[in-house]
């Protein structure tokens, strides 16, 4: 007896510390079992767990031969009689002559011989709901009485129902974490929908239209606009306002090398060629990463003729099944491309393939230019100079004479540029306010040539404003006697940004030349 008695305690002991280490149902029940197995090898134990959705069997691990006809008993119960056990929650045995369970109270089961026992069980009961069963064919033979097995079975329920207990709290959680996942998603994507269509730009009202219409749709999309625009940003948002958007998001460079290039697509040692397509990727590739997700197909004009070619071949084989049994999760990926450059005129110009530019460009979205919504620019120049001073730890602001030259710029390199020129004006500001003569640091004229004419006639611009702005504040300071306070009451200015100017424009050896001739004068 106290041999039986230190079994069982053992046997709970190593399930408690088994289940602390179980992560999934799966593993939790069949660690349950596998200990019942050592602890019992003469017996086989089954769980049972039934829900509105499914009814999983789970079985001692041993040779399926070895459970002799034990196995096909419990799968006859579950069919003829479990209903009863659902109904009625309280331990059962099925005698040898009667495949029906049969319900006995303690008291009951004292007129029971074991020999006429087939199988014992009890229900496993989670908030009162019965989820399943624990059904053995033996426990502890001639060492314990029918009465004493029950009871040891009733206690091995409970433990399966906390099991039960603590994964439904896990796929809760879970299922929340994956809710509030999309809910985040969703609401990031919103927002950077909100940057690239921010402001009232016909252009920008325009591209919010197109990302809103194509994105819930499974056709491929064809993105393209000048560098710097946001386009992959708009590809992103395409995938997370799709019915794709907790699948995978995979995005390949095609201006990779080649033989790179042909692994990210369709993964090593795949054999992959134009001539002939009879093996599939032996390994990952960009397709079966993003099965039932998107594939980002970045610069795509920027693939070869050959692998323009391949691209083609394993889009058709993808549509037309001809890939056979070895057919790649690859053929569930919606496609998204993105160009800085129109591929209709490569098209037009032979180097890049109609017919591939047709499967990819089913719904073509143009992402405009900064100088297609000069209005706006302001908008952005808010946002990327809120962000900025939020990572940069900074309350800078930009006057608004700054502002104003900031918007007179074509920004040739689109949103990219204004916003590494936000965070350079951010960090570099030796004040609270930037002002324009702070911006020649950020706009050197040789990178502004690098962008082309427009570039150089900005900064050609600028310093012509710099030199209406140094007349206008000088005649300011001589129609007030030269009183930096007056004159900047005057423009509608702080004195402090007085100062700044009068700094800035040299003004200081006016000031001091006129201020005493003019007290003379008047005195």
């Amino acid at each position: 007896m106290d041999n039986l008695c230190e079994l069982k305690l053992n046997i709970f002991s190593v399930m408690h510390r088994m289940i602390d280490r179980a992560l999934y149902l799966e593993q939790a029940i069949e660690g349950v079992l596998g200990v019942l197995s050592q602890a019992v090898p003469r017996a086989t134990a089954a769980i049972i767990v039934s829900n509105r959705e499914e009814v999983r069997f789970f079985f001692t691990p041993t040779r399926q031969d070895s459970r002799g006809d034990t196995e096909q008993m419990i799968r006859t119960l579950y069919k003829t009689g479990f209903d009863l056990v659902l109904r009625i929650p309280q331990p059962f045995v099925v005698l040898r002559d009667n495949p029906r369970p049969l319900f006995l109270d303690r008291k009951a089961l004292h007129s029971i011989q074991k020999e006429q026992v087939r199988l014992l069980g009890a229900p496993v009961t989670l908030s009162d709901e019965v989820m399943g069963a624990i059904i053995m064919d033996d426990l502890f033979g001639d060492q314990a009485p029918l009465a004493d097995d029950m009871q040891f079975l009733s206690m091995l329920a409970s433990f399966v129902a906390r099991v039960l207990s603590l994964q439904s709290q896990v796929r809760r959680r879970e299922e929340t974490l994956v809710r509030e996942n999309m809910a985040l998603r969703a609401k990031i994507s919103e927002e950077h929908l909100g940057l690239v269509c921010l402001g009232k730009s016909m252009a920008g009202r325009r591209l919010e239209v197109q990302i809103r219409k194509v994105a819930p749709t499974e056709a491929p999309v064809l993105i393209w606009g000048e560098p710097g625009t946001g386009k992959s940003s708009v590809a992103r948002i395409v995938h997370e306002l799709s019915g794709r958007a907790s699948s995978p998001f995979v995005k390949v460079h095609c201006s990779l090398p080649e033989d790179l290039l042909e692994t990210e697509l369709f993964g090593s040692g795949t054999g992959f060629h134009s001539g002939g397509m009879d093996e599939i990727c032996s390994s990952r590739g960009a397709f079966d990463k993003a099965a039932g997700g998107s594939l980002l197909l970045d610069e795509v004009g920027d693939l070869s003729a050959s692998h323009q070619v391949k691209l083609l071949d394993f889009l058709d084989k993808l549509q037309a099944g001809g890939f056979g049994t070895t057919k790649p999760k690859g053929g569930d990926v919606r496609l998204i491309a993105v160009s800085s450059g129109s591929l209709s005129d490569a098209a037009a110009a032979g180097s890049f393939r109609k017919d591939l530019l047709s499967r990819l460009g089913t719904l073509p979205i143009h992402v405009p230019s900064i100088r297609d919504r000069k209005e706006d620019i302001p908008l952005l120049i808010g946002h990327f100079l809120e962000d900025a001073c939020r990572e940069q730890g900074r309350t800078t602001q930009l006057s608004p004479q700054a502002l104003k030259k900031l918007c007179e710029y074509d920004w040739p390199g689109n949103l990219a540029e204004m916003k590494n020129a936000v965070i350079r004006l951010v960090v570099m500001a030796e004040g609270e306010e930037i002002e324009p003569g702070d911006l020649a640091s950020i706009f050197d004229p040789n990178r502004a040539a690098g962008y082309g004419p427009k570039g150089l006639e900005s900064i050609s611009a600028w310093s012509r404003l710099d030199e209406i702005e140094r007349k206008e504040v000088s005649a300011a300071l001589e129609r007030n006697k030269w009183i930096r306070r007056r004159a900047a009451d005057d423009l509608g200015l702080t004195f402090r940004q007085m100062n700044y100017r009068v700094k800035k424009f040299g003004l200081d050896r006016l000031i001091k030349e006129n201020r005493p001739r003019t007290r003379h004068l008047s005195s």
